[in-house]
Formats: structure tokens, sequence, C-alpha cells
């Protein structure tokens, strides 16, 4: 089927639902051209009417502004003003849920309650209306197209899949899924049966696209590798919601013989950063979120690495404004793109700061470091578990069996990642299951900060 006649049938799920969704995109599409300036600009703007709203309509953020003497019109004048509200941490989400609603009564009649996946701890319940479900479905899209798909191709998920949909949002997604010629295999159980179904699927509608957790990306790889199905290939690959690894990136590639192109997003602020074809870094969704990179509570230089917080500039219904998104990123020096986009950039992502490693003299190592188990012989699964900071467990699910020379080399890397007196202990589990979000930690901290 054409494109044109896929977006006619668009049109048509919009018109039955009320969903605004191509006009979102247009719009993406036409403000990714906007000079820095102009970007900056919109941006400006968009916080500057967030903030006004959250303080007429959000009562905990009327009562906070009244308490620090903040007020929205204090960053025309001084922009540093802006950093004078405290930042907003999960715990006080969860302290405060009623109170950051909104209580404008026509958002209150289109909210419903969204949640986390829960990937590092307790799931986040927030809440999202029909504008920012629109834009967000609108952004995923948006960011296909840099990748070089087009509207109507086919392309192909491994994917989060909720067991639990009602028979209404059943219809509706496989409706979507029919309009946007998109394929889905479920990321929770992705078994030898699963994949071989996926991988017929795959030979038989030929997606040049192919999207899904970087840890499932690459369980998928494996299984094309190990089962010689050269034929199975895509122009690019899209990675998100799990810290991409440089090994996991080289691995998938050399099997699809497709680029990568990672994509730095959250369920609860919606896209933070977009990889673009030129694989510089990620380009800074500036009309979706005003992003701060802080090191020891202050702004950090380009380069330094730093705490990210985000504010969501699209969602009124229940704002997210010095969001702490519990991530470590960096700015990039040198941030001017030959793709042509004006948007600032970030480094890749270092890690999620929860499963940052810690060290008895008080460092913070990424789990990182545990990317040489990729690929490694005889080493099927594996996931880095630090217990405290003297003892560090290695979980492996084995292949084939490992000789005393690889156990040696890893238990060597974790010495000199967190000290020569770390206590490395091997488990052998016959399987290492996924997060109850469908996706997959390779590295865990249980040493929790203050």
């Amino acid at each position: 089927m054409s494109g044109f006649l896929r977006r006619q049938g668009i049109n048509l799920y919009q018109l039955t639902t009320g969903r605004h969704i191509l006009t979102r995109w247009d719009e993406l599409n036409r403000t990714q051209w906007l000079s820095r300036g102009e970007l900056f600009a919109l941006q400006r703007n968009k916080l500057q009417r967030l903030l006004e709203y959250a303080y007429t309509y959000v009562p905990y953020y009327r009562r906070l502004f009244d308490r620090i003497d903040f007020k929205p019109a204090d960053i025309l004048t001084d922009p540093t003003s802006f950093q004078k509200i405290p930042t907003l941490s999960k715990a006080l989400i969860r302290e405060n849920f009623n109170d950051l609603h909104t209580t404008e009564s026509r958002r209150r009649k289109q909210m419903r309650r969204d949640t986390t996946g829960g990937s590092t701890g307790q799931p986040l319940v927030f809440m999202i209306d029909t504008d920012v479900r629109d834009l967000m479905t609108a952004y995923l899209h948006h960011h296909l197209g840099w990748t070089g798909w087009r509207f109507g191709q086919p392309h192909a998920y491994i994917w989060g899949a909720s067991f639990e949909l009602k028979t209404s949002q059943s219809l509706r997604a496989k409706l979507m899924d029919w309009v946007l010629n998109r394929f889905v295999t479920n990321a929770y159980v992705l078994s030898e049966e699963t994949m071989s179904a996926f991988a017929l699927q795959v030979r038989r509608r030929r997606p040049r696209l192919l999207i899904g957790y970087p840890s499932s990306l690459y369980h998928f790889a494996e299984f094309v590798r190990e089962r010689g199905l050269e034929d199975i290939q895509f122009d690019a690959i899209v990675s998100s919601a799990e810290v991409l690894y440089p090994a996991q990136r080289q691995f998938i590639e050399s099997v699809f013989s497709g680029k990568m192109f990672d994509r730095y997003a959250t369920r609860e602020v919606g896209p933070i950063g977009y990889e673009c074809e030129a694989h510089r870094g990620l380009h800074v969704i500036l009309d979706n979120n005003y992003v701060e990179i802080l090191k020891d509570g202050q702004p950090a230089e380009a380069g330094e690495v730093g705490e990210v917080i985000a504010t969501h500039l699209n969602n009124y219904c229940m704002p997210f404004i010095r969001y702490r998104v519990e991530d470590v990123g960096a700015w990039r020096a040198e941030d001017n793109c030959p793709c042509g986009r004006a948007h600032p950039m970030m480094e890749l992502l270092q890690g999620r700061r929860i499963d940052m490693f810690k060290t008895k003299d008080g460092r913070a190592v990424w789990g990182g470091f545990a990317s040489l188990l990729f690929g490694m012989e005889g080493v099927k699964r594996f996931q880095l578990v630090q217990k405290s900071l003297d003892h560090t467990v290695v979980r492996i699910v084995k292949d084939a069996p490992l000789d005393e020379a690889r156990l040696a080399e890893i238990e060597r890397t974790v010495h000199i990642a967190l000290g020569d007196d770390v206590n490395v202990e091997f488990e052998y589990p016959d399987e290492i299951a996924v997060e109850g979000s469908g996706k997959y930690r390779y590295t865990i901290s249980e040493i929790h900060e203050p």
C-alpha cells in the first residue's frame, strides 16, 4: 500500500479518536531546520508559558514559587533565576502527586495515568493528556525520519508489549500497526520460538528499519548470527530506553549491515536527545525539554560529566520542572553538526546514575567497564551486581566452558575499575530474566546513595 493511502488511513484514525498526530509531525519536520537562535527563542517562549501556567493552575508550584520568591517573568530579565527552583525528584512526585496536577477543568478532563517501566525500581505514576500523547507519537516517527525511513515503509520493533490491553485498546493498536506498516515482537519474551517467528516476519515483509532496546537488539543479532540468517539486514537500527554500549553497537551493526541511531528519551519527559545520520552524538530536542547538566549542583562545562535535569515543555496537566532524570551526560565541546540541524549536542549518554558503581575511595564508575563480556567466548548472557563496596557478583549464563584465563581477565577488569581488594564472586544461572519493563540491566549497583 502506498504512503498516500496509509496517510489517509491515519487521517481516518485521527477523525475517529480525536488525535492530531500528523499536524504535530508536520510541525516537527519543519522546526528541525530552524536556526539555533530561532530554536532557543522557541524554547524560551515555551518555558515561559509553562512556568506561568504552573504558577496559575498547579498547587505544588504555586506554593513552591511563593516560598522561594520566584516569579515566572523573572527568567525574561534574568535567565539564571530559573536555577532558584529546587529540582524535582521521584520521591517528591510521589509525596505531592495530587498537588502536581493541573486544576484547569478542560485539561483535567483529558488526563490519564501513565507509568514508567520501573526497570530501576518502583515504577513512577504520572499524568498526561491527549496533546502530550500526540506529540510523543509525532516525535517518535519524526526521529525515524532521520534514519532515512519514510511514512508507510515497513518497520519492525522488538519492544515491551503489555499482555493486558483492553479489547478496544488492542483494536486501536492493531489499526495503528496497519496504518504505520509496523510489526512488533515482545521484548518480555525473547525465546527461540518468538525470535524464529519474528525472523520469518522480517524475511517476509522486508523492513529496512528495526527499533528496540539495545539488549533486545543484541539478543536478536546473536540469534541471527548463530543461525546464519545473512539475508536479515536493515538499513538502520534505532536503539532506545537503555544505555547503548559501544560493543553492542559494533556487533549489531556488523550483523545487520546497517547504522545505529541512538535515541535518548524517557517515558515521563519524552525525547531528550536524538542521534542523526552524522553519528556525532545526540541532538538535544530543544522544543520538548529544557535540559541542564549539573555538576555538584552547578551548570557543567562542555565535556564535564554531570547529572541530567530536564524540564518537559509540553506537559501542562502534570508539569515536570527541573526533573532529575537520574542519568548522566555531558555537553559536547564542538556541537556544530554537518547534518545541518542547529540543536546543541550532548555526548552519548554515559550511563544511568543509579547504575554507577561506587568505590571505597569515593569514585563513581560507569558499569560500561563490563563491556568486555560482550561477545566473549562461552558467555551467552551476563550481569554484574555490586552488592557492597568490597563485593561484586558476576552472573554468567554459559553457552560453552569458560577457561580460567577468561575468568581471570574478568576478575582483573573488576579490580582495575573498583579496586584490588574487591571480592569477585561468580555465579552461573541457567538464565537471567529481563526486568518487568522488558528491558535488561547488565550492571546493577545495590549501594544506595544518601
